[in-house]
């Protein structure tokens, strides 16, 4: 049961905790939870009595991460009211920041946009409701306290990331966000006295509910703005070792650059003190995270703080983690077999390798099914279906109508739409029902060909999307390079020949496309099936093309 809010968890920790955040050159603002709580008051007033929001209001909140987001985020849960943050365009143009928030304030029926103040003067006047700024929520209004929310009260109306489809808004309450957070901290046995470090942002879920939890639950939260890390990602590691941190969250490409850094700058860190490391948001590649928690067992981390999750939005956040007291696992499975649904271990380099993602969380149960429901033995490859108080039961909509596609089968287990199976009640997750490739009767998975392409020399990491031609047993691959001309086109050749010895299967087309230009949702995650819309259309920024030189 979800029986506390989010108030009332923010209450119950001691004044003078801090709350830090680092601005771009690294220098900390820092505040007590006294402070932000009595700044969440104020903004509660000014949000109740100017602009009359409360329990059943949506505010959407758009900006970088900064002290003045964090405290709207609690002055909005403190009026009862819900959270949407909206993403920045990754192009930061003018025209489509205002295309992307009208059509997400239009989503989510948002009755107040807040925002930084050179953005709600260009926004003024684009919406039906007002756009306001962060610091016009802090001047104190006369009036009745505000009453105190609820656990039931919903806290954020975050939008899924449409890998597969459009997004669609999933509604947690606050009850569901303190509950998911504390579950995921206990699983890090993460201690009062410890320091969390974030980057993540705030409108993706996994940003916006660990630093929330960490935040409620009593730790010190010490987060940076997203643009911070992606133009200096060694910024991280500077966090992590300056402010001894315990814990921290991040998706698996980060840990890749992380990797990077720590090969190249020898003696910087000090990664002695992380004990908790999670690993989510994205398909985990097991050379790449070994190649990183080797370099970082090298700064002092122990070989138990990785711990690769699985989680979604329609279920609050997590669903399985890694133990801080364990060392995750990997199992190299027979590709021929992984085809076929079956797991067959097979020595390392000859088949395909997966990590294990956790054990549910507690409170929290996984059931490895096949179509019907059935559930499957350890070992079988099936659909991955999840029961607990986090998983929500419809998508939301303005009026309150479920949506059409329901979330729970008939036992009242989210099917998740992800694959996987079980081993020593470990998850390990397989990729996407619907983007697995069926050619020949063989089930391919695009992320067995993404991270092979990843590995030859040239291609940039984490930009590679595999998908199938409709009505068709074939396969393209699209990566990205900096590489032009000749280099481009021997470089295609190479992944063709790579993927055709290493997979077994030889792609129909292996295309070399711009850097930065693959489409990706808001929070980073591949879209291929937009990738494969673009591909048939011509609309991709082509370098090279093995099709084209037949």
């Amino acid at each position: 049961m979800n029986d506390q809010s989010i108030t009332e968890s923010l209450a119950a920790q001691p004044h003078d905790k801090p709350l830090t955040f680092l601005d771009d050159e690294l220098r900390p603002t820092t505040i007590s939870l006294g402070e932000l709580r009595a700044r969440a008051e104020t903004t509660a007033g000014v949000l109740r009595y100017k602009y009359g929001i409360g329990p059943g209001h949506r505010v959407c909140v758009l900006g970088r991460t900064s002290l003045a987001m964090i405290t709207t985020l609690f002055g909005v849960w403190r009026a009862g009211a819900a959270v949407t943050v909206l993403p920045l365009p990754r192009t930061g143009r003018a025209d489509d920041l205002l295309k992307l928030v009208q059509r997400r304030v239009a989503a989510a029926h948002g009755s107040l946009v807040v925002t930084d103040q050179t953005t709600a003067t260009a926004l003024n006047g684009k919406f039906s409701g007002p756009v306001v700024d962060f610091p016009s929520l802090s001047l104190s209004l006369a009036g009745s306290p505000v009453p105190l929310p609820t656990a039931h009260d919903t806290a954020l109306l975050q939008f899924t990331s449409g890998t597969t489809a459009v997004p669609r808004a999933v509604a947690v309450t606050q009850g569901q966000i303190v509950t998911n957070s504390a579950q995921c901290f206990a699983a890090g046995g993460v201690a009062p006295e410890d320091t969390f470090v974030s980057w993540l942002p705030l409108f993706h879920d996994m940003g916006i509910i660990f630093l929330t939890g960490a935040i409620v639950h009593g730790y010190h939260a010490c987060t940076m703005d997203t643009h911070t890390f992606s133009s200096r990602p060694g910024s991280w590691l500077e966090v992590l070792t300056t402010y001894r941190a315990a814990a921290t969250v991040a998706p698996n490409f980060a840990y890749g650059l992380a990797h990077r850094y720590l090969s190249l700058r020898r003696n910087r860190y000090d990664l002695s003190s992380l004990r908790f490391a999670v690993n989510g948001a994205e398909p985990i590649d097991a050379d790449a995270l070994q190649r990183f928690t080797t370099a970082a067992g090298e700064y002092g981390m122990p070989p138990t703080a990785m711990a690769p999750s699985y989680g979604l939005a329609e279920a609050t956040l997590a669903v399985t983690l890694g133990r801080h007291d364990e060392t995750y696992r990997s199992i190299t499975v027979d590709r021929g077999a992984l085809e076929l649904g079956r797991v067959e271990e097979t020595p390392a380099g000859n088949g395909r390798t997966f990590v294990d993602c956790g054990t549910p969380i507690n409170r929290t149960e996984l059931t490895i099914t096949d179509d019907s429901g059935a559930a499957l033995a350890d070992g079988q490859i099936g659909s991955i279906r999840v029961q607990g108080p986090g998983v929500v039961d419809q998508y939301w909509t303005a009026d309150g109508t479920a949506h059409p596609i329901p979330l729970l089968d008939g036992s009242h287990r989210l099917v998740t739409g992800d694959l996987g199976f079980i081993r020593d009640g470990r998850l390990y997750v397989c990729g996407r029902q619907k983007d697995m490739i069926i050619v020949a009767g063989r089930n391919l998975y695009p992320e067995d060909f993404e991270f092979t392409t990843e590995r030859v020399q040239g291609i940039r990491l984490g930009n590679v999307m595999a998908f199938s031609l409709p009505a068709t047993e074939s396969m393209v691959v699209v990566a990205e390079t900096s590489l032009v001309g000749t280099p481009a086109m021997e470089l295609a050749h190479t992944v063709r020949e790579t993927l055709s010895q290493e997979l077994s299967y030889t792609p129909h087309d292996v295309v070399l496309v711009s850097p930065k230009t693959l489409p990706k949702t808001t929070s980073g995650k591949r879209q291929r099936n937009q990738c494969r819309t673009q591909y048939e259309t011509n609309q991709l920024t082509i370098r090279a093309s093995t099709l084209a030189t037949k």
